[in-house]
């Protein structure tokens, strides 16, 4: 067993650079796949936490009357099982000097339900102190300390504090005209500041019985819609009206930007595992392919078709392993910090739970592992049925047969030699141009997708609230563009090293024949450009459908906002990442070794 492990041990050293492409890409793979998979149940986690630790209203009711409620309405509501707790208080929206306003009325240092924390300075103590929310996309910032005119009077501001009823920096509509609060005040009802003897109560903010361990979940959303419905039938629809946190701005923006996350999260981690193990199930068939003879030799030793392949699983299971666990790791704890800005753009977010949701993660090993053990046990189990005399022997080259072209005088009569090799090449191993061309297509639809995602988010013609949501899209649509060229490149390097060491032989009878160093790469690297460019070719299309289709299910933007600078960009990257790889990849074929390669086991 010792000498066996080693013989597996020995496979993964020669096959140094080939491992290390494999484990790169599970581990981009699965990165991206657990990195967007957790991240809106993060956010959910952190938004309910900050949220809850206000004891935020569950429900608000508003009185449709002038004069705001009666206390016999507002026992009814306390009377109510589902009710908890109450907090009643003066809500006004008005035009102030000219500035749609909001001032809100309450004790402020005593509310049993929504309390409100202190950013800076200290809640408001007198008539002449007023409180302010922190500054967003509409409303000013303010110091502690400056002076605000409200009501025809002068207030200073003690305080800035966070409501979690304003979760959002986007524009908040008044209750009246519907249109965006340039200013939200905060003053204390111990202290009434309006010319009236007595406050009328307006609002009624409502702490539920029920249990709201994620305030995003919709059993919970339910649960809060047949509350708000049972107190409407109670007071009357035409004397007040109660809103349930969906109804609330800054919770239907995080809600709905969670679930444009959410699509995002399902639709580009599909594409991502899919060119993912496609290369390394391209990877795992050439390994077998090139080590027949080591399949022999173990045949003829006796070895069970089991143990034989056992070999090759633990090599694919090792780059799987050490992918998947690398993959999860940095998809937990690097991607959703380098997405976290783009939150904090929407959303005044408090700092990130350690909570993971690991569903997608643990469905994308399972998926990975399930595809290269299943592939990699059929091919081994394939090679296994020739007789161990076959296999000990080299596979015989494919044999050659006229291509396409050929049957076309007038365009193949106008290729020089090298061309016409390079053609024949590329269409006599018609598995390898399909896996390759199929696997760069994958990565330039990615690509692709990711600079369409940005155009939209950059996009003209929207409000201020949609270029927010725009603007934050864009951070994300950078991660998926870094994270295709990334894949792209490993696809490319993967691809190209193992059509190097599968033809060593082939460019080893070139060096003797005479050809220089940059003809033997070019004879490899120039077949590796053209399946790559018809890889591109079908890719563009692809890229511009998945665009669409991602579109269409985040209900936001249109196709024909993608410009045609992310066709050119995403060409212009592909074929540089071809340039680079085998500029890297030319130091490679000068070390071929002429004698060693064209050495025979006859």
């Amino acid at each position: 067993m010792k000498t066996y492990l080693k013989t597996v041990f020995r496979t993964i050293k020669y096959n140094i650079g080939r491992f290390i492409a494999m484990t790169a890409i599970v581990l981009l793979g699965i990165c991206f796949v657990t990195g967007l998979g957790t991240l809106s149940y993060k956010i959910e986690v952190a938004m309910t936490d900050k949220m809850s630790a206000q004891n935020v209203a569950d429900v608000v009711v508003k009185s449709k009357s002038n004069f705001g409620f009666l206390q016999n309405q507002i026992d009814d509501i306390k009377a109510l099982d589902s009710v908890d707790e109450i907090q009643t208080l003066t809500v006004i929206d008005l035009d102030d000097e000219g500035r749609n306003t909001r001032i809100i009325i309450a004790p402020l240092d005593e509310m049993k339900v929504n309390s409100f924390e202190i950013v800076a300075g200290n809640l408001p103590q007198d008539k002449t102190q007023i409180a302010v929310l922190e500054e967003s996309s509409v409303l000013p910032e303010f110091a502690v300390g400056d002076k605000v005119t409200v009501l025809g009077e002068e207030k200073t501001v003690s305080g800035i504090i966070f409501d979690p009823l304003y979760i959002s920096k986007m524009a908040e509509p008044d209750m009246i005209n519907k249109e965006n609060l340039e200013l939200i005040v905060y003053m204390n009802s111990k202290h009434n500041p309006l010319p009236t003897p007595f406050l009328p109560t307006t609002d009624v903010y409502i702490k539920s019985t029920a249990d709201a361990e994620n305030l995003f979940a919709k059993t919970y959303i339910d649960k809060m819609e047949q509350l708000a419905t049972s107190i409407e039938n109670k007071l009357g629809s035409d004397k007040a009206q109660a809103l349930t946190l969906d109804s609330n701005v800054g919770y239907a923006v995080c809600k709905s930007y969670n679930e444009k996350v959410d699509v995002i999260s399902l639709i580009f981690p599909v594409f991502f595992i899919a060119v993912t193990a496609l290369v390394v199930l391209t990877t795992m068939t050439r390994l077998v392919e090139e080590e027949r003879p080591q399949i022999g030799c173990y045949a003829t030793l006796g070895f069970g078709k089991i143990k034989i392949a056992m070999k090759y699983l633990i090599f694919s299971a090792i780059t799987c392993i050490v992918g998947s666990i690398l993959g999860v790791v940095s998809g937990i704890f690097v991607l959703p910090v380098a997405i976290l800005p783009a939150f904090k753009a929407l959303l005044y977010m408090p700092p990130m739970p350690m909570d993971v949701d690991l569903t997608m993660g643990i469905i994308a090993v399972a998926s990975m592992f399930v595809a290269v053990l299943g592939v990699t046990t059929y091919l081994v189990v394939k090679e296994t049925k020739n007789k161990p005399a076959d296999l000990l022997r080299p596979k015989a080259p494919k044999a050659g047969k006229k291509i396409f072209l050929e049957y076309i005088p007038f365009i193949w009569k106008k290729f020089s030699f090298k061309y016409k090799s390079t053609c024949r090449n590329i269409f006599r191993y018609v598995k390898h141009l399909l896996m390759t061309v199929i696997s760069v297509a994958g990565s330039t639809a990615l690509i692709f997708a990711g600079f369409g995602l940005h155009d939209i988010s950059k996009a003209d013609g929207h409000t201020l609230d949609i270029t927010m949501i725009g603007d934050s899209l864009s951070i994300i649509s950078v991660v998926i563009i870094l994270f295709a060229i990334c894949l792209c490149v490993l696809v490319i390097f993967n691809l190209t090293i193992m059509n190097i060491g599968e033809r060593k032989r082939e460019l080893a009878t070139l060096k003797v024949l005479g050809y220089h160093d940059m003809e033997v790469s070019g004879y490899i690297f120039r077949e590796i450009f053209i399946m790559a460019i018809m890889g591109i070719i079908i890719g563009l299309p692809l890229g511009y459908a998945l665009v669409a289709f991602v579109f269409e299910y985040l209900e936001f933007g249109s196709i024909n906002d993608v410009k045609w600078t992310a066709y050119l960009f995403t060409i212009v990257l592909v074929v540089a990442v071809i340039g680079i790889v085998d500029i890297l990849l030319h130091f490679k074929n000068k070390k071929i070794d002429m004698t060693t390669s064209l050495k025979t086991v006859e």
